[in-house]
């Protein structure tokens, strides 16, 4: 059974059911050829529906809970591949950086017009724990009495260019990561007319 045979047979048990109720009321309660014939039908759309109906509805779970577990499978693979890709451009500029330094040159365009500029990266991130241990405490206990019960935790959530905006006074809670290191520029093809 697919989905709309399932879903057709259990509005036709829905509808067998009511209109049986309702012969039985009008019938005060006697058994007759009808409602015999109903009950014969529903007998047999319930089985239908918890044999089939189920097994049908367990092999369409199992293979989606499956293809699922394929899916997280290739995004992982993917994900480790993207990582080793950053990691190699890493290693790349950091090559290219190198023959700049020992060059004595800021800037070299190849022959075939790939050109590496040196530079410095920094990269920004918050230090977290001094964040937290200067704060954390006095927020939970703020919140504690404004009613927040002991079951939920409390987090303290920024970023480095909020602390930066923020002025001097929150600049110890930035960490700064230098890094010498390129850009790099591809060739580009000719416009056509």
């Amino acid at each position: 059974m697919d989905a709309k045979q399932i879903k057709q047979a259990t509005d036709d048990l829905a509808i067998m059911s009511y209109l049986l109720e309702q012969d039985y009321i009008n019938n005060e309660g006697e058994i007759t050829d009808e409602t015999e014939r109903k009950e014969r039908q529903i007998a047999a759309l319930k089985d239908l529906l918890t044999t089939e109906g189920i097994d049908s509805l367990g092999h369409w779970l199992k293979a989606k809970e499956d293809e699922i577990k394929t899916l997280k499978a290739e995004k992982e693979y993917l994900d480790r591949r993207i990582k080793s890709h950053a990691n190699t451009i890493d290693y790349i500029k950091h090559a290219a950086n190198a023959i700049l330094k020992a060059a004595g040159v800021e800037a070299v365009k190849g022959t075939l017009g790939y050109k590496f500029t040196r530079t410095v990266s920094c990269k920004t991130s918050v230090a977290a724990e001094a964040l937290d241990g200067e704060y954390l405490d006095m927020v939970t206990e703020a919140a504690r009495n404004a009613g927040l019960p002991a079951c939920i935790d409390v987090a303290l959530k920024t970023n480095a260019t909020r602390l930066q905006e923020a002025g001097d006074d929150f600049d110890k809670y930035v960490i700064r990561e230098l890094d010498d290191t390129c850009t790099f520029g591809k060739p580009r093809a000719k416009k056509e007319a």
